[in-house]
Parts: C-alpha cells; sequence; structure tokens
C-alpha cells in the first residue's frame, strides 16, 4: 500500500487543470455532457479526461447507472473538493483585480430572497460607506442552494433564516433579528382599509399559503391551531415575494410576510397591512459562514455589518 505522502503527490502531479474545470463544472451541473459544455468541451473529450483521471489515480471514479454517469464516494470527494478550489481560484483571481484597479477587497455574499428586500441592502450600505473601495458580489437564491455555495467556497457569508432541518455542524452563525410576521393584502382589499380587523376576517378570506416545510408555514399553521380554524379557500401555495405580490395587486388574496418586508412593499404603495396583531417570529435571521474560514476583507472594514 503506497503511504498517504506518495499519494498526495501522485494526486498533485496527475491532476490537470482542465479535469479540474470539468469537475468543478459537474458539481453545478446534472449530467457530464452539461458540465462538458460550461467548459468547452465536447462529451467524449470529458469522458476521456475523467477516464484518464481514474485510471492515473487508480480508483473507480465514476460508475455508468443506465445512461447516466454516476460518480463513486471517490468521486463525489473529488468533485466536491474541486468545486472548492476552482472557488478558490476564481476569488483570488478576483482579489488580484480588485487590487490592480485600486480596490482594498472583496466579498461574496448569498441572500436568501427575503433578506434581499431589507437587511442586506442596509448592511451594504454601511458596508460601502466604511470602505468604499471593496468590491461585493451579491447572489440571490433558496437557502439550501446557498448553503451548498458557502460549502463549496463560491461565496463568503450567507444572510438569511435557516429553516429547523438545516445542519449547522460546520458553519458558525450570528443571529441578526427577528421580525415578527403580518398579515398583508393587495391595496385594494377591502380589509387592508377597516380600522377593525381580526383574524377569523382575514381567514374567511382567500389565502396564498407559504410553501409547506419553510418558517412562514410554521407561522401559518400555528396561527390555525390558535383559531381552530383554517381558510376554506387556500388558492396557491407560493413563497415567491414578487409573484405573491403581484398577485395580490389585482386579486382579494391574504398572505403572511415578515413585517420589515412587509414594511418595505406597504411603502411603496404594492400591498397593505391590515389592522390585526403581528405574529411572533418563526425564526431569526442569521448571517452564517463555514467554520474556521477567513473572508477577504476590505482594509478599513471587519466584515459584513450586522444591519
Amino acid at each position: 500500500m503506497k503511504s498517504p505522502r506518495k499519494q498526495k503527490t501522485r494526486l498533485l502531479s496527475r491532476l490537470r487543470l482542465s479535469q479540474l474545470e470539468l469537475l468543478a463544472a459537474m458539481e453545478r451541473t446534472e449530467t457530464l455532457s452539461a458540465a462538458a459544455r460550461e467548459v468547452n468541451l465536447t462529451q467524449p473529450a470529458a469522458s476521456r479526461l475523467l477516464r484518464t483521471l481514474a485510471s492515473d489515480l487508480n480508483i473507480s471514479l465514476f460508475e455508468r447507472v443506465g445512461r447516466t454517469l454516476k460518480p463513486t464516494a471517490a468521486g463525489r470527494t473529488l468533485v466536491r473538493r474541486a468545486a472548492g478550489l476552482v472557488a478558490d481560484i476564481d476569488r483570488t483571481q478576483q482579489d488580484l483585480e480588485a487590487i490592480d484597479g485600486g480596490l482594498m477587497g472583496s466579498a461574496s455574499i448569498g441572500a436568501g430572497v427575503s433578506s434581499c428586500y431589507v437587511i442586506v441592502p442596509r448592511a451594504l450600505t454601511l458596508l460601502l460607506t466604511e470602505a468604499p473601495r471593496i468590491t461585493v458580489t451579491v447572489r440571490e437564491g433558496p437557502m439550501d442552494e446557498l448553503v451548498t455555495k458557502l460549502h463549496t467556497g463560491q461565496i463568503d457569508l450567507l444572510v438569511g433564516r435557516f429553516n429547523g432541518n438545516t445542519q449547522n455542524s460546520d458553519i458558525t452563525t450570528q443571529e441578526l433579528y427577528r421580525p415578527a410576521v403580518r398579515a398583508v393584502c393587495g391595496p385594494h382589499h377591502p380589509l387592508g382599509k377597516k380600522r377593525a380587523t381580526t383574524w377569523n376576517d382575514l381567514i374567511e378570506q382567500p389565502w396564498i399559503l407559504p410553501e409547506d416545510g419553510t418558517a412562514m408555514r410554521s407561522a401559518a399553521e400555528a396561527l390555525f391551531r390558535k383559531q381552530r380554524r383554517r381558510p376554506e379557500r387556500c388558492l396557491l401555495e407560493s413563497s415567491s415575494i414578487q409573484t405573491n405580490v403581484a398577485l395580490m395587486h389585482g386579486s382579494d388574496l391574504i398572505w403572511l410576510l415578515s413585517a420589515d418586508v412587509a414594511e418595505y412593499f406597504f411603502s411603496l404603495g404594492a400591498i397593505r397591512i391590515p389592522n390585526v396583531p403581528p405574529l411572533a417570529a418563526p425564526g431569526a435571521f442569521v448571517m452564517a459562514q463555514l467554520r474556521g474560514a477567513e473572508v477577504s476583507r476590505p482594509r478599513r472594514s471587519g466584515c459584513l455589518p450586522a444591519c
């Protein structure tokens, strides 16, 4: 059996840049052909690169399952590590370009959809005031996808609200705030203008329910249990903020939204907030990063401000 040191030397000497780029692309795509197109290779050329790498390392990296190429345990490890290495190289290039352009640092931030309306813009305003020559990349998306990007090094920080099923053993988090939950409706909804409204009044209306498994859905279900009744007309199940706000504009629908985001859309005249008591926050918005990871820091600023 070869020693661990020899195995390491063999990988460093055998792994080609083209193979590294292909493996990293396979982390982001579902098929080999899609990964090959992303790195400007034909599928036969991509297959040859993988076969050569497996032969050089003398280990099975992928196997055929029907017409699909599936990674083995070793293959999954190599794909994940390759994605992290390529992300590190990309970040190094960004830092070099920033320095060459007179900038003092860079940061890549992942933002859950709800956090993009209030907390992230406020934090970025403070950051850019403190360090006006920093370059920042913001990537918006679902939290599960952003957690994957955090693990692979594609983002430095993540701002959003985790659900109860998220495993955070390798992630450190800092709580930012816990906004309450408000009922919202379209700007022309008759209940949006009433001075005295009850939750029962709202439950009699057609609703947009938050997606199952989300923190906002938990808040909705807790409300229905407390009121001992549910809306009879749940026409939609959606957590898309832009879609739901647009739907409420022309329909008499009720929805639940974080209080800070509700105030933002209310200030734009896009929604109304019925006069019912707010609900308790279903969870905190947090700032997260990989345990032990270092963020590329601007010269005058420590990191992303909390708020």
